[in-house]
């Protein structure tokens, strides 16, 4: 009986410590204004955003540009290339803008700007400076991916970091709670 006895109050102990480093820990994140749980949802979803962008930058750009096929001489039809050609670079900037609102660094302003910049194009049926906006998206989606990938790499090791921290108290705390039990032993030996 008494046996059981040890092995419930071990079993407590652990438990007790386990709980009360998980509450240090929590603590502590969040006195370093840190959010755990939406730090670990943020790692799932960069690297969700890291996928959709190199995606897009191997194969996704390439396939969008072939399909709407040669440029036009003729102007119609070469205003309806630059149009669609236009809405194909606005839907790629849509990838940047999500990093920047990621970073709290969206500027409503500078994407209007990108925005009437390629409706003059449009309207000049200039292919070759959409082109070049092309290129400028593409840069871009490359520095969004290189960004992210520095973020989710830093949140990884702050994750890391906390997880090594918790087993660390977990021990402290467990041999603080049965400093009674492991020292008394030695007193009377």
């Amino acid at each position: 009986m008494s046996f059981l006895k040890k092995e419930i109050l071990v079993l407590f102990r652990i438990v007790a410590s386990c709980l009360t480093a998980a509450v240090l820990i929590f603590f502590i994140s969040s006195l370093s204004g840190e959010d755990l749980v939406d730090n670990n949802d943020a790692i799932k979803g960069s690297q969700a955003l890291i996928d959709q962008i190199n995606g897009e930058l191997e194969e996704g750009i390439d396939r969008r540009v072939k399909q709407l096929g040669e440029v036009p001489e003729k102007n119609p039809f070469r205003k309806f290339y630059s149009i669609e050609l236009a809405k194909e670079i606005h839907d790629l900037s849509n990838l940047t803008e999500k990093q920047r609102m990621m970073f709290d660094a969206y500027n409503v302003r500078s994407f209007e700007v990108q925005l009437k910049r390629m409706m003059e194009y449009t309207d000049k049926s200039d292919v070759k400076s959409l082109m070049d906006e092309l290129e400028v998206v593409k840069r871009e989606l490359k520095n969004s991916a290189n960004l992210i990938a520095k973020k989710r790499d830093r949140l990884i090791r702050q994750r890391t970091a906390y997880i090594v921290l918790f087993f660390v108290f977990w021990v402290v705390l467990y041999l603080y709670y049965s400093r009674g039990t492991l020292f008394r032993r030695s007193q009377y030996e």
